[in-house]
């Protein structure tokens, strides 16, 4: 069978398609699935972020359209499977938010795959070639990550091959994608991560992880993005790694909790590794906050100290917060801002409380009556999809656009990078580019503030 691949966009509020003309990574949902697939069927994928999806000749083509998508995308994604089955193909849907609704995406596919796909893959496709559909595929036990199919690293949908091989700047630019882990252990009950994977948690082989971060370099690649959702979580497991990182030379970003700065030989080991930039979910200042979602662990108390660790290692800080959970008030915005800017973190995202489906926080809003809207095509970062409970929702939405106004303005700025740390001037130089250009974009674009990622 001829199949295609699509990785959709989300829509704008306007109705048109995010779209961009380079990005700093990759996903690898696409060519892994394409490595995944047994011989005798012909490949072909698109990722529409940043390609232009050709409708006409997968309408010629294509026997089989399969779509993964993930929080905002998943509309886009439906949309495109019923005008895709209308037209006679067979449809696949997969990914995080078509696992935890599968029953509502089976009305818009031919076959589900609900969580993993290495082992259910082979046979949805047989099933749909032979003319039948199970309907949803579960594999009944998780992968152990071992011997995992290589990927071609060239066909990266969202990698400028040219660019790469030919410009200095880009190969700073670009992170080659690469995952060490699946899954989490941690409660917080917003979350779809451990919410898809049952809290549970795997590593790959030290071996085999190590073997593909050498294959990788041996076409040029020094800078990798851990897709992981928590690299760290198995500290023992995450130091015999880093070790054998150390001597390679490599730069890598990453998430991880806040406890990856309360481990002295994991932050160590962090560092010399070769970690430049770590995204936090420190979530809230406000105790109360955390244990509302599940994430009393985090302990606020501890956060000045966690990022001064960080930064004495040359570890630039991207801030995940949530605003508008239980306990905020329209106090907590000043105060977040000035933490912020106190404790001179490099970067900031910010989120209004999103209730995917199948979380426990859905289950929660939905039970209280909480939850605003139910179209998941506007579950981004800054939708207020949620009824606060300290605030309305137009003062968590003034709130949400004061922090990322002040964080982002020329005073912040100046206040959080001078004097620079004296460790990985490079990043830092990076990053206060980073800050400037999303000055810029938000002045040209003042109703994008919940764009940024």
């Amino acid at each position: 069978m001829r199949l295609h691949l699509i990785s959709p966009t989300h829509y704008l509020p306007d109705g048109s398609l995010h779209k961009t003309t380079r990005y700093w990574t990759s996903g690898t949902t696409l060519p892994y699935l394409k490595a995944l697939t047994p011989p005798g069927h012909e490949v072909s994928f698109t990722d529409e972020l940043m390609q232009e999806l050709d409708v006409p000749r997968i309408e010629r083509e294509a026997d089989v359209v399969g779509l993964t998508a993930m929080g905002p995308q998943i509309r886009r994604a439906y949309d495109l499977a019923d005008h895709f089955r209308a037209r006679g193909k067979k449809v696949v849907l997969g990914g995080t938010w078509v696992t935890l609704t599968a029953e509502e995406s089976l009305r818009h596919a031919d076959a589900v795959v609900a969580g993993e796909a290495e082992y259910v893959w082979p046979q949805v496709l047989a099933d749909l070639e032979a003319g039948r559909s199970a309907g949803i595929y579960r594999a009944d036990r998780w992968h152990d990550l071992s011997n995992l199919p290589e990927i071609d690293y060239w066909s990266l949908p969202l990698l400028k091959p040219d660019a790469f091989r030919s410009s200095w700047l880009y190969r700073k630019y670009f992170f080659w994608p690469i995952m060490f882990s699946r899954g989490c252990p941690h409660p917080c009950e917003y979350c779809a991560v451990q919410t898809y994977y049952r809290r549970s948690y795997r590593t790959r082989p030290v071996d085999e992880f190590v073997a593909e971060i050498d294959r990788m370099r041996a076409l040029g690649a020094s800078r990798f993005l851990f897709l992981d959702d928590n690299p760290v979580a198995h500290p023992e497991k995450a130091k015999e790694m880093l070790r054998q990182l150390v001597p390679r030379r490599v730069q890598w970003v990453s998430q991880a909790t806040v406890n990856v700065a309360r481990d002295p030989e994991l932050l160590d080991l962090v560092a010399r590794s070769g970690a430049r930039v770590l995204s936090i979910g420190f979530e809230s200042l406000n105790e109360g906050s955390l244990a509302s979602i599940g994430k009393s662990f985090n302990r606020p108390s501890r956060y000045a100290e966690d990022v001064a660790k960080l930064r004495a290692r040359g570890i630039q800080v991207i801030a995940l917060v949530m605003v508008g959970l239980d306990g905020d008030t329209p106090e907590t915005f000043a105060t977040t801002l000035r933490w912020l800017d106190e404790n001179r973190v490099s970067f900031l995202k910010l989120f209004t409380p999103a209730p995917y489906p199948g979380t426990k926080f859905h289950a929660d809003m939905l039970a209280a009556g909480r939850i605003r809207s139910d179209d998941w095509g506007r579950y981004d970062y800054g939708t207020p999809n949620v009824v606060p409970t300290g605030m309305t929702s137009d003062e968590m939405i003034d709130g949400f656009k004061a922090v990322y106004s002040g964080f982002y303005s020329v005073r912040s700025m100046l206040r959080r990078f001078v004097p620079p740390p004296r460790q990985n001037l490079l990043e830092s130089l990076a990053m206060i580019v980073a800050n400037v250009k999303v000055n810029g974009y938000l002045r040209r674009n003042p109703d994008a503030w919940g764009t940024i990622s």
